[in-house]
């Protein structure tokens, strides 16, 4: 991978490597004779905060931003297509249309929000969840050592129906109240592995990654407050649950005071951890630049350990961090939700960006009116996700039964009609180490399978 730097910006330097910054796309262009599907662009104008940043005057977002989404988001996928005995099939129409990101943008009313309507709204933007409330210790433990997981079953039920992932937050608090009357610290301690052993037996195979400490790290919230040492607890659900998706949730956000711990601590503290959750909603009226952001993200890039951002809010009123200013409303929250969206999106080590309700607290986040219209947000949100971080191609296979394109990494839609006229679908997912894909169609039975190397 090439890096760039320059005296205004750790990412880029000097003339020469801006020219090969330049050049990089014909470097990495497939070679010459791959037959190439037709990329179908959306006949809809994007939302004017997409178009801002997009075509922003912020060398960081045009020079590293936008380059490294390009780079880490997709990949050059092969497509062949052949019949059931191996012929590669010639001149079949192919159409292939992105269903779903492999990134996770999600809200945490997504699976919990009562208005049908509204729910129906969110599923089109987003398909990972980490519950407000919920999966709080709290809200399923009436008593010491009972459960009512009524409601989270539900709950899980409705996600694994709608392919919507699952963040847990969080196995060691809020404290239910009769949690203040164990009369010990090892007490409390006990029920505190209690509760996490119980959650992980029930749920380690429907819900996709378990935070196991929130605020009690960088902050120290009472109700949240772990009574045993942390690492013991840590290690000792990591030799229990080795298959697990388990992190640590904290206050940490993108401004300096509230940034994230280094890989050497968190590695230390809690052996075996797979990710860090940030709230990044400190200082609440923040408008942390793109460069602020990946400098957030940039310590964790070699490492294993991935970054969530599950509970993204604003509180409106004057724009803090010096990055913007004036005051937030309707078109600057647009423009910053989409800021971070892309931004979280475009970098290797984030893996989730997931949106806080609690709209009598964080104001700048509703995405539905009084009157239960999409909000300003909502539609930029909508364009960014759904016009502009898309893939649509359509062409033919050539003389080998191929073709090839340029797509995010996600859950494709692959249309093809044979040369007898016949339509065969099929989904594929593709990622990083995942792109090349062959279709087995047979003709006889009607039937399509896909295989994916």
């Amino acid at each position: 991978m090439i890096m760039f730097r320059m005296s205004r910006c750790v990412y880029v330097f000097g003339a020469r490597c801006v020219i090969l910054f330049a050049l990089f796309p014909l470097l990495s262009w497939p070679a010459r004779g791959e037959n190439r599907l037709l990329a179908l662009q959306k006949d809809v104008p994007l939302h004017p905060a997409v178009t801002a940043f997009f075509s922003n005057d912020d060398e960081f977002i045009s020079e590293v931003v936008i380059p490294s989404m390009e780079r880490e988001r997709k990949d050059e996928i092969h497509l062949k297509i052949v019949s059931s005995d191996g012929t590669p099939l010639q001149t079949c129409q192919v159409s292939a249309e992105l269903q779903k990101l492999e990134f996770h943008f999600g809200h945490c009313n997504l699976a919990t929000e009562k208005s049908s309507r509204n729910r129906h709204l969110l599923s089109s933007l987003f398909h990972f969840t980490c519950p407000e409330n919920l999966t709080k210790w709290k809200n399923y433990a009436p008593d010491l050592g009972v459960y009512d997981f009524s409601k989270i079953d539900s709950m899980v039920d409705y996600c694994d129906a709608n392919e919507i992932n699952i963040e847990w937050h969080f196995l060691s608090g809020y404290h239910p109240e009769w949690f203040t009357s164990l009369q010990t610290d090892a007490e409390k301690a006990a029920s505190q592995l209690a509760n996490s052993r119980a959650v992980l037996n029930r749920y380690q195979d429907s819900v996709n990654f378990f935070q196991v400490f929130n605020e009690d790290w960088h902050t120290h919230i009472q109700r949240a407050k772990v009574f045993c040492d942390q690492t013991e607890l840590f290690k000792t659900l990591r030799k229990e649950f080795p298959e697990v998706e388990l992190g640590v949730c904290d206050c940490w956000s993108f401004n300096k005071e509230n940034r994230l711990p280094s890989v050497e601590e968190v590695t230390s503290r809690y052996p075996g951890i797979n990710f860090v959750s940030m709230h990044a909603h400190k200082p609440r009226r923040l408008w942390a630049s793109p460069k602020e952001m990946f400098d957030t993200f940039e310590q964790y890039k070699d490492s294993d350990i991935k970054i969530h951002v599950t509970e993204f809010g604003i509180i409106k009123g004057e724009i803090e961090g010096g990055y913007r200013t004036g005051d937030w409303d309707d078109a600057t929250l647009a423009e910053y939700f989409v800021q971070v969206a892309a931004t979280a999106f475009s970098h290797p080590s984030v893996r989730v960006l997931n949106l806080w309700a609690n709209y009598d607290k964080f104001t700048g986040n509703r995405l539905f009116g009084e009157d239960g219209k999409p909000t300003e947000l909502y539609e930029a949100l909508n364009s960014l996700l759904n016009h502009k971080l898309t893939t649509h191609v359509t062409g033919e296979t050539d003389e080998n039964g191929a073709c090839v394109f340029s797509g995010f990494h996600g859950r494709y839609k692959l249309t093809v009609k044979s040369s007898s006229g016949r339509l065969f679908t099929a989904q594929f997912d593709v990622g990083r180490k995942a792109t090349h894909v062959k279709l087995v169609i047979n003709e006889v039975e009607g039937t399509a399978h896909v295989t994916i190397d």
